[in-house]
Protein backbone atom coordinates (compact mmCIF):
# COMPACT_ATOMS: atom_id res chain seq x y z
CA UNK A 1 0.00 0.00 0.00
CA UNK A 2 2.85 2.26 0.48
CA UNK A 3 4.48 1.36 -2.29
CA UNK A 4 1.34 2.51 -4.54
CA UNK A 5 1.57 5.67 -2.43
CA UNK A 6 5.15 6.88 -3.42
CA UNK A 7 4.35 5.91 -6.98
CA UNK A 8 1.07 8.20 -7.26
CA UNK A 9 3.32 10.99 -5.45
CA UNK A 10 5.96 10.50 -8.09
CA UNK A 11 2.90 11.03 -11.07
CA UNK A 12 1.38 13.82 -9.21
CA UNK A 13 4.93 15.80 -9.59
CA UNK A 14 5.79 14.97 -13.20
CA UNK A 15 2.56 16.22 -13.57
CA UNK A 16 3.18 19.61 -11.74
CA UNK A 17 6.47 19.63 -13.78
CA UNK A 18 4.48 20.09 -17.12
CA UNK A 19 5.73 23.50 -19.00
CA UNK A 20 3.37 26.21 -19.57
CA UNK A 21 3.65 25.42 -23.69
CA UNK A 22 2.66 21.91 -22.96
CA UNK A 23 -0.14 22.24 -20.71
CA UNK A 24 -1.36 25.46 -23.80
CA UNK A 25 -1.46 22.11 -26.36
CA UNK A 26 -3.56 20.24 -23.89
CA UNK A 27 -5.57 23.09 -24.27
CA UNK A 28 -5.93 23.93 -27.94
CA UNK A 29 -3.56 27.21 -26.97
CA UNK A 30 -1.03 26.00 -29.64
CA UNK A 31 0.96 28.30 -32.01
CA UNK A 32 2.95 26.75 -34.45
CA UNK A 33 5.04 28.73 -37.08
CA UNK A 34 7.23 27.42 -39.98
CA UNK A 35 10.00 29.90 -40.68
CA UNK A 36 12.97 29.99 -43.20
CA UNK A 37 15.31 33.14 -44.43
CA UNK A 38 15.28 33.73 -48.27
CA UNK A 39 17.85 36.57 -49.08
CA UNK A 40 18.17 38.09 -45.60
CA UNK A 41 13.98 38.24 -45.75
CA UNK A 42 12.38 35.88 -43.17
CA UNK A 43 8.94 34.37 -44.45
CA UNK A 44 6.87 32.42 -41.90
CA UNK A 45 3.35 30.73 -42.35
CA UNK A 46 1.66 28.16 -40.06
CA UNK A 47 2.03 25.39 -42.57
CA UNK A 48 5.72 25.18 -44.33
CA UNK A 49 5.88 28.17 -47.07
CA UNK A 50 6.65 26.85 -50.46
CA UNK A 51 9.30 29.10 -50.69
CA UNK A 52 10.91 27.51 -48.26
CA UNK A 53 11.51 24.17 -49.99
CA UNK A 54 14.70 23.37 -50.89
CA UNK A 55 15.83 25.80 -48.00
CA UNK A 56 17.07 25.56 -44.03
CA UNK A 57 14.00 26.01 -42.42
CA UNK A 58 12.68 25.67 -38.57
CA UNK A 59 9.71 24.66 -36.93
CA UNK A 60 8.37 26.37 -33.43
CA UNK A 61 5.63 25.60 -31.41
CA UNK A 62 4.39 28.46 -28.81
CA UNK A 63 7.97 29.91 -29.61
CA UNK A 64 10.48 27.11 -28.53
CA UNK A 65 11.77 25.46 -31.93
CA UNK A 66 10.87 21.67 -32.16
CA UNK A 67 12.38 20.82 -35.53
CA UNK A 68 15.29 22.09 -38.07
CA UNK A 69 15.58 21.05 -41.44
CA UNK A 70 18.84 21.64 -42.66
CA UNK A 71 19.09 23.26 -46.78
CA UNK A 72 19.43 21.21 -49.70
CA UNK A 73 22.58 20.70 -51.36
CA UNK A 74 22.54 22.48 -54.77
CA UNK A 75 23.88 20.78 -57.93
CA UNK A 76 27.00 22.50 -57.59
CA UNK A 77 27.64 21.26 -53.59
CA UNK A 78 26.53 17.35 -54.84
CA UNK A 79 29.16 17.11 -56.98
CA UNK A 80 31.72 18.55 -54.89
CA UNK A 81 30.66 16.22 -51.76
CA UNK A 82 30.59 13.49 -54.46
CA UNK A 83 34.32 14.28 -55.66
CA UNK A 84 35.60 14.98 -52.04
CA UNK A 85 34.65 11.64 -51.48
CA UNK A 86 35.62 10.12 -54.40
CA UNK A 87 39.16 11.46 -53.64
CA UNK A 88 38.90 10.18 -50.27
CA UNK A 89 38.15 6.61 -51.82
CA UNK A 90 41.34 7.20 -54.03
CA UNK A 91 43.61 8.07 -51.42
CA UNK A 92 42.70 5.21 -49.46
CA UNK A 93 43.40 2.57 -51.92
CA UNK A 94 46.40 4.25 -52.77
CA UNK A 95 47.53 3.88 -49.15
CA UNK A 96 46.43 0.78 -48.93
CA UNK A 97 48.47 -0.67 -52.31
CA UNK A 98 51.24 1.55 -50.83
CA UNK A 99 51.68 -0.36 -47.94
CA UNK A 100 51.06 -3.61 -49.58
CA UNK A 101 54.38 -2.88 -51.82
CA UNK A 102 56.25 -1.69 -48.96
CA UNK A 103 55.72 -5.02 -47.10
CA UNK A 104 56.54 -6.49 -50.56
CA UNK A 105 59.48 -4.74 -50.52
CA UNK A 106 60.59 -5.76 -46.98
CA UNK A 107 60.13 -9.11 -47.26
CA UNK A 108 62.23 -9.36 -50.59
CA UNK A 109 65.41 -7.77 -49.10
CA UNK A 110 67.10 -7.77 -45.84
CA UNK A 111 69.22 -5.30 -45.70
CA UNK A 112 70.20 -2.24 -48.32
CA UNK A 113 73.36 -4.30 -49.13
CA UNK A 114 71.06 -7.33 -50.19
CA UNK A 115 69.00 -5.00 -52.41
CA UNK A 116 72.39 -3.35 -53.88
CA UNK A 117 73.57 -6.97 -54.14
CA UNK A 118 70.96 -8.29 -56.13
CA UNK A 119 71.13 -4.44 -58.49
CA UNK A 120 73.94 -5.51 -59.23
CA UNK A 121 73.71 -9.22 -60.59
CA UNK A 122 71.03 -8.17 -62.43
CA UNK A 123 72.62 -5.46 -63.99
CA UNK A 124 75.77 -7.64 -64.82
CA UNK A 125 73.42 -10.47 -66.38
CA UNK A 126 72.28 -7.66 -68.63
CA UNK A 127 75.50 -6.27 -69.44
CA UNK A 128 76.49 -10.40 -70.82
CA UNK A 129 73.41 -10.19 -73.14
CA UNK A 130 73.88 -6.96 -74.26
CA UNK A 131 77.96 -7.78 -74.67
CA UNK A 132 76.88 -11.17 -76.65
CA UNK A 133 73.72 -9.39 -78.91
CA UNK A 134 76.68 -6.45 -80.00
CA UNK A 135 78.92 -9.49 -80.74
CA UNK A 136 75.98 -10.97 -83.24
CA UNK A 137 75.65 -7.43 -84.63
CA UNK A 138 79.19 -6.68 -85.49
CA UNK A 139 78.98 -10.42 -87.00
CA UNK A 140 76.61 -9.81 -88.97
CA UNK A 141 77.40 -6.03 -90.18
CA UNK A 142 80.77 -8.29 -91.27
CA UNK A 143 78.83 -10.74 -93.07
CA UNK A 144 76.34 -8.22 -94.98
CA UNK A 145 80.07 -6.15 -95.95
CA UNK A 146 81.18 -9.26 -97.64
CA UNK A 147 77.48 -9.76 -99.44
CA UNK A 148 78.22 -6.36 -100.83
CA UNK A 149 81.53 -6.57 -101.53
CA UNK A 150 80.71 -9.58 -103.97
CA UNK A 151 77.72 -7.71 -105.60
CA UNK A 152 78.29 -6.53 -109.48
CA UNK A 153 79.90 -2.81 -109.28
CA UNK A 154 78.32 -2.31 -113.12
CA UNK A 155 74.82 -1.80 -113.77
CA UNK A 156 75.51 -3.45 -116.77
CA UNK A 157 75.99 -6.72 -115.11
CA UNK A 158 73.19 -7.46 -113.49
CA UNK A 159 73.22 -9.09 -109.42
CA UNK A 160 72.25 -12.75 -109.84
CA UNK A 161 68.80 -13.29 -107.69
CA UNK A 162 70.70 -15.74 -104.91
CA UNK A 163 72.96 -12.96 -103.70
CA UNK A 164 69.90 -10.08 -103.65
CA UNK A 165 67.84 -12.71 -101.73
CA UNK A 166 71.28 -12.97 -99.23
CA UNK A 167 71.76 -9.33 -99.11
CA UNK A 168 67.89 -8.97 -98.22
CA UNK A 169 67.75 -11.37 -95.52
CA UNK A 170 71.16 -10.16 -94.27
CA UNK A 171 69.64 -6.88 -93.84
CA UNK A 172 66.62 -8.57 -91.63
CA UNK A 173 69.09 -10.31 -89.23
CA UNK A 174 70.90 -7.32 -88.96
CA UNK A 175 67.79 -5.44 -87.86
CA UNK A 176 67.00 -8.05 -85.89
CA UNK A 177 70.12 -8.09 -84.35
CA UNK A 178 70.35 -3.86 -83.58
CA UNK A 179 67.05 -4.31 -82.23
CA UNK A 180 67.97 -6.78 -79.43
CA UNK A 181 70.88 -4.67 -78.59
CA UNK A 182 68.41 -1.75 -78.47
CA UNK A 183 66.14 -3.57 -75.98
CA UNK A 184 68.70 -5.15 -74.06
CA UNK A 185 69.86 -1.63 -73.30
CA UNK A 186 66.62 -0.15 -72.10
CA UNK A 187 66.31 -3.30 -69.74
CA UNK A 188 69.35 -2.41 -68.41
CA UNK A 189 68.45 1.27 -68.31
CA UNK A 190 64.87 0.52 -66.50
CA UNK A 191 66.51 -2.22 -64.26
CA UNK A 192 68.58 0.40 -62.94
CA UNK A 193 66.05 3.31 -62.68
CA UNK A 194 63.69 0.48 -60.35
CA UNK A 195 66.55 -0.30 -58.62
CA UNK A 196 66.96 3.23 -57.34
CA UNK A 197 63.30 3.81 -57.08
CA UNK A 198 63.10 0.70 -54.78
CA UNK A 199 66.50 1.95 -52.93
CA UNK A 200 64.99 5.31 -51.91
CA UNK A 201 61.93 3.94 -50.94
CA UNK A 202 63.92 1.13 -48.86
CA UNK A 203 65.56 3.47 -46.94
CA UNK A 204 62.62 5.53 -45.90
CA UNK A 205 60.15 2.58 -44.88
CA UNK A 206 63.30 1.02 -42.70
CA UNK A 207 63.80 4.47 -41.45
CA UNK A 208 60.97 3.78 -38.89
CA UNK A 209 60.31 0.05 -38.70
CA UNK A 210 57.13 -1.35 -39.39
CA UNK A 211 54.68 -2.42 -36.28
CA UNK A 212 56.36 -5.99 -34.43
CA UNK A 213 59.45 -5.89 -37.23
CA UNK A 214 63.10 -4.64 -35.92
CA UNK A 215 65.11 -2.21 -36.90
CA UNK A 216 67.94 -2.52 -39.72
Amino acid sequence: MERMRRIEFFFLLAALAVSPAMAQVGHGGVTRVFSCEIDGRPVFGDTLPKECYGRAWVEKVNGVTVYREAAQPTPAESAGRRERERQRELASREAAKRKQQDDALRERYRSLADLDARRDYEAAQLDDAIAVARADERELAARRKRLDDGAPASKDNPMPDSLARALVYADEELARARATVEKKIKERDELRQRFESERRRYIEITATPAVGQPAD
